[in-house]
């Protein structure tokens, strides 16, 4: 018997590690930066999110190379199969980088509890924190809302903004917006949002930071000539990481070429 289920083990052992293969996409190397892609074989979905957790670049001298921080391409979760990263350049030519560190791969669930579907934004209460208690319980700092202009005016009072240099300062036109969302989270647990299914949804936006909470608040057009039936019907949903949903998978790649561009 244990020699018929040797082979099955091993089989299903190969196809769980094959489903989270990771491999570069891409390498290449600039004046001012080297940039790294890394993917992982997984679907494209909301249900399977990725994200760098740690990432370590080496160089074929032995030397560590710094991240460049202004350019912070991976702020959260993505449902893509690649995450970008990029490094400030050393004053000699990289020939190889060894590349070592870990993916996140987020997979919410209702199961879970790492999944909400809160609704359509007409059913959804305004201006209150979405999360559920027993989440904030142990974690306080997190935050999500559908807002509406009278939270803007009482956090940002007599806020206004130009776009161009050439234009005069103006107040807020909330009806050039189908959408106000907040959210907060921090660096240890994090919120992901779709909105009508999609992680940056809308156009148009303007994203205002409340200095005092550092919560973010984003005033979206989701649609041109948006009807309020649609605009009801904004379909809302969050994921919340926790340890069951988390899986931090460990990788290791040696003689990478960047491509010099």
């Amino acid at each position: 018997m244990k020699n018929k289920l040797l082979p099955l083990l091993m089989f299903l052992s190969t196809t769980g590690f094959a489903q989270h293969e990771i491999t570069v996409q891409h390498a290449m190397a600039t004046d001012d930066f080297i940039e790294i892609s890394i993917k992982m074989n997984k679907p494209f979905s909301k249900f399977h999110l990725i994200e760098e957790d740690t990432l370590i670049l080496t160089d074929n001298r032995g030397n560590l190379l710094k991240e460049n921080k202004e350019y912070p391409l991976n702020y959260n979760y993505n449902n893509g199969a690649n995450t970008v990263s990029r490094y400030y350049p050393p004053k000699y030519k990289v020939k190889r980088l060894k590349v070592k560190g870990r993916i996140k791969y987020f997979r919410p669930s209702k199961e879970h509890n790492s999944y909400f579907d809160l609704g359509t934004a007409g059913a959804i209460k305004r201006n209150v924190n979405l999360v559920a208690k027993n989440i904030l319980a142990q974690n306080p700092e997190l935050y999500f809302c559908i807002a509406d202009s009278t939270m803007i005016n009482r956090v940002f009072p007599g806020f206004t903004y130009k776009l161009r240099d050439s234009e005069p300062y103006r107040k807020i036109d909330f009806s050039s917006f189908d959408l106000i969302y907040a959210y907060r989270y921090t660096d240890h647990q994090k919120i992901v949002y779709f909105i009508n299914n999609d992680p940056a949804p809308g156009y148009n936006n303007l994203t205002l930071k409340d200095k005092k909470t550092g919560i973010m608040y984003v005033l979206s057009r989701i649609k041109r000539g948006i009807t309020p039936a649609e605009r009801d019907a904004i379909h809302v949903e969050i994921m919340i990481e926790n340890e069951a949903s988390v899986q931090k998978i460990p990788f290791e790649l040696d003689n990478i070429k960047p491509e010099k561009l």
